[in-house]
């Protein structure tokens, strides 16, 4: 019975936060984004802060790398959205690299746009898997017996887009294996 209700637990706050964020992927179609500047080293700053004090993530080789010559210029757009469109990608390259892998948030200026890039040294991402990985509800094969709903990628995906940029992702598998987006 200990483990039956457990197990009930465990389903009904995963079935929760599958809710909460199909809520979020369905409210960015209705919502007005909010329009101000956005200064993104801040911003990165605290979004690894955060994600560097959660208990599965502490003592894990997180890193922040800002160019910061010249400064970076802000960006306009939605404080909050972006923070979470960085923290699911954060969130994804800390749960699928492994305690063993680095992690790296890089943010720069390539002449045309800010570019922000969550590099990890983790297994990869299956060939077959990567033109779908953005797709709403998608686990791809490296992703079973990981917790998550599927739409976080997405979720970022669509945020970003609603920035008019763009969300790319290169993956290598073997030796030399690791994954940016």
């Amino acid at each position: 019975r200990e483990q039956a209700s457990r197990n009930a637990r465990r389903d009904v706050e995963r079935l929760q936060r599958l809710l909460a964020d199909l809520r979020k992927l369905s409210d960015l179609d209705e919502m007005a984004l909010e329009c101000l500047p956005v200064q993104l080293p801040e911003l990165l700053e605290e979004i690894v802060e955060a994600v560097s004090g959660l208990p599965d993530y502490q003592g894990r080789n997180l890193s922040l790398l800002i160019a910061n010559v010249p400064p970076l210029p802000p960006v306009v757009g939605d404080r909050d959205l972006l923070g979470l469109a960085f923290y699911n990608l954060i969130d994804n390259a800390l749960k699928f690299c492994g305690p063993g892998n680095a992690v790296q948030v890089r943010a720069r200026e390539d002449g045309h746009s800010l570019v922000v890039e969550v590099a990890d040294g983790g297994p990869g991402i299956p060939a077959e898997d990567l033109p779908h990985i953005f797709e709403e509800l998608y686990r791809g094969t490296n992703a079973r017996g990981i917790p998550g709903s599927g739409l976080g990628l997405a979720l970022a995906a669509r945020i970003i887009d609603l920035h008019a940029g763009s969300l790319k992702v290169t993956s290598r598998q073997g030796e030399r294996q690791g994954t940016v987006f």
